[in-house]
């Protein structure tokens, strides 16, 4: 059986994919971002556009990789799964950037990035490859007997791309329907992680 920490790891790993490749496909709209500091200098409309659509789709992101672990239920998480994110950082990074001013600052890391490599295309840059899909950043699940561990990860890949398709066909709908995602997932399991952790520090657990 897959340990509660082998599942925070395994779901940060999918949640920190979907971020490296949507910051490396959206970077290019921060050309003008010259500092990591939102409050230097203006902040643009579109920049705060990519940002939303950063916390819409990193909302799905997370919700499908806790559903996938069944360790999430109307936004109540499982308590041994909080208490193993508690203590970890595996996720600490990937829920920050549900917050503008870590959002820009990842964005202006990324765009520096960029700019060091000195005009090589991006296609000859395996980090860019295959920025559309998600599918592939699912990791694969453990598991010691061969056959189980091969169907796993087929079901794992089938999933990643039924999600996939339909993570893009509810954001549009969303969109036409004027009701936008919100994080509450990764806002909610934020706060779970910082209460424990508080609780844990002040010896009220």
């Amino acid at each position: 059986m897959t340990s509660q920490r082998e599942v925070i790891q395994l779901v940060a790993s999918e949640c920190n994919c979907f971020a490296d490749r949507f910051f490396a496909a959206n970077n290019i709209c921060f050309d003008d971002l010259a500092t990591a500091d939102v409050s230097q200098g203006e902040q643009r409309a579109e920049w705060f556009a990519v940002y939303k659509k950063f916390s819409e789709e990193a909302e799905l992101t997370i919700q499908n990789a806790l559903m996938l672990w069944g360790v999430v239920q109307a936004k109540a998480f499982e308590e041994d799964f909080v208490d193993a994110a508690q203590h970890s950082e595996a996720l600490d990074g990937f829920l920050s950037l549900t917050d503008y001013g870590p959002f820009i600052r990842r964005m202006h890391e990324q765009v520096q990035q960029r700019r060091e490599q000195d005009g090589k295309e991006s296609e000859d840059d395996p980090r860019f490859a295959d920025l559309a899909g998600t599918a592939a950043c699912r990791p694969i699940t453990p598991h010691t007997d061969g056959a189980t561990h091969r169907r796993l990860s087929q079901l794992d890949l089938r999933l990643a791309e039924i999600e996939l398709e339909r993570n893009a066909l509810l954001l549009e709908r969303r969109r036409l329907v004027g009701r936008v995602v919100e994080p509450t997932t990764a806002s909610a399991l934020k706060r779970e992680i910082e209460l424990q952790r508080y609780r844990e520090n002040v010896g009220l657990d």
